[in-house]
């Protein structure tokens, strides 16, 4: 490898020999003798020689010092970077295990991740399944309500053709929450104050009693209702309350005369003034409040079953 140091030293130490060898050559010469003119040049010669020789070891001795100077800021600078260099060593160890550190972390990470995902996955695999067999249980539901409310309509036309002819004479019928509402008057079945049902009312509930027989799963609600007009009766029927239950079970019993139709599917209430359907404190209100309900409700025990499952 060159070396600009070397190079001037063996410039230097050529020019030391070249000047030795001028003045080995002057001393063997002598001063050369006055007669003798020739011998002028080569002395001028070697005169010349001898400065060039002076002027390049000036330049060469000028150059190798800034030589020196050079290869100490060099020096310095190779010091200064081996010290950048260690501390890039230092810095690239220090980076090398934080690296070893983080990998370390993600290959958890992932790894906590992965099971994380699967647990997810079963978890949304089980929750779809559960889904799918609510959905398939709604869907069921849904088909049962559908057709109870076929029936309601159905038992709903039934009733009413069976009733046509009471229709004029204080008696409707309609569907309302899934259920059959046939509302008598007062005037169908009672006279004032009074529990006996006359014979057109009688009339009425047989023909009632008839679709009723003919639907066993059809359940049977008997409610008694009065006006705001307070009972002045007298014996054991004190109150609207009593007059209102009285009337509902004399119901029930003329219904049960058809004994096709089993008891356990009538059920008596009496609710007295409280369930009014014309609040206004008219004649014609009171009329239209004074009236029995017999409410029809077909059996929803599949319906119950289900949601109980």
């Amino acid at each position: 490898m060159f070396n600009p140091l070397n190079y001037f030293i063996m410039k230097r130490n050529l020019i030391f020999l070249l000047l030795l060898t001028f003045v080995f050559t002057f001393v063997a010469y002598g001063e050369p003798a006055k007669p003798k003119k020739p011998k002028k040049p080569k002395y001028k010669e070697l005169a010349a020689m001898y400065q060039k020789c002076t002027d390049d070891l000036n330049y060469t001795t000028s150059e190798k010092n800034d030589c020196e100077n050079k290869n100490n800021l060099l020096t310095t600078e190779i010091a200064g970077l081996k010290v950048q260099i260690e501390r890039l060593r230092e810095d690239t160890s220090t980076l090398g295990r934080r690296i070893r550190i983080i990998e370390r972390n993600l290959d958890k990470t992932k790894a906590d991740y992965d099971e994380l995902l699967k647990s997810f996955t079963d978890q949304s695999v089980s929750k779809n399944a559960l889904l799918a067999e609510k959905e398939a249980r709604l869907n069921e539901l849904q088909s049962i309500l559908d057709q109870k409310d076929a029936e309601v309509k159905a038992l709903k036309n039934k009733v009413a053709d069976a009733l046509k002819g009471f229709e004029d004479k204080g008696l409707t019928v309609h569907e309302k929450d899934g259920k059959v509402y046939v509302s008598l008057d007062n005037e169908l079945l009672f006279a004032s104050g009074s529990w006996d049902i006359d014979n057109k009312g009688k009339e009425a509930l047989g023909e009632l009693a008839t679709v009723l027989a003919s639907d066993p799963g059809i359940n049977v609600a008997i409610e008694g209702h009065t006006d705001n007009v307070p009972f002045k009766g007298s014996g054991n029927i004190k109150d609207n309350w009593d007059l209102s239950v009285m009337r509902s079970t004399a119901v029930v019993r003329e219904i049960l005369k058809n004994k096709d139709i089993n008891p356990q599917r009538l059920t008596a209430s009496g609710r007295s003034e409280y369930v009014p359907i014309d609040f206004a404190d008219t004649r014609e209100a009171r009329a239209k409040n004074r009236r029995t309900e017999i409410i029809l409700t077909p059996k929803l025990d599949e319906l119950f079953q289900l949601i109980n499952n």
